[in-house]
């Protein structure tokens, strides 16, 4: 794939997503047993403090890797140094979340509400002024380290 001006795509997909969690059972139990993802890699190890830009420190990491579906979500918890919990708002500079695809949103929405899952409100449908995207329906939610989340379901054809 060429992008304007001739230059090659260097990029050719996405592997997976990372979310920093401050308790990995806490955080497992939500993304594996009530999300429904596959554990594929569980480990802890010495992180390089220099890859991690973490200079000065001597990282200790736990990885899990989870199967959600098409992509791999990657949960981490540094055991060493201990993070501090982020305080920024859904608009602020940075700040991401990650989408997943779902086939009904309405059942997956009442099936995790009914597990005590926090969402921002009843899902939507996007209007024509949403594009390519007009005729999704999508709600926002929140993790167990209160990481933003959503559920977005394509428009049917």
């Amino acid at each position: 794939m060429y992008l304007e001006g001739g230059i090659s795509m260097i990029i050719n997909g996405v592997h997976h997503t990372c979310v920093i969690v401050s308790d990995m059972e806490r955080s497992l139990a939500f993304y594996r047993d009530t999300l429904g993802m596959e554990e594929m890699t569980n480990l802890k190890y010495d992180a390089d403090p220099v890859m991690m830009d973490l200079q000065g420190t001597e990282p200790k990491q736990h990885l899990i890797m989870l199967s959600a579906g098409n992509t791999i979500i990657e949960l981490i918890q540094y055991i060493e140094p201990k993070g501090k919990p982020y305080d920024r708002r859904p608009c602020d500079i940075s700040n991401m979340h990650i989408a997943f695809s779902v086939d009904d949103i309405n059942k997956v929405y009442e099936e995790l509400k009914a597990k005590g899952i926090r969402f921002h409100r009843d899902p939507d449908i996007i209007g024509e002024g949403g594009e390519n995207l007009a005729g999704y329906g999508y709600v926002y939610f929140r993790g167990p380290d209160n990481e933003i989340l959503e559920l977005i379901e394509p428009m049917k054809k």
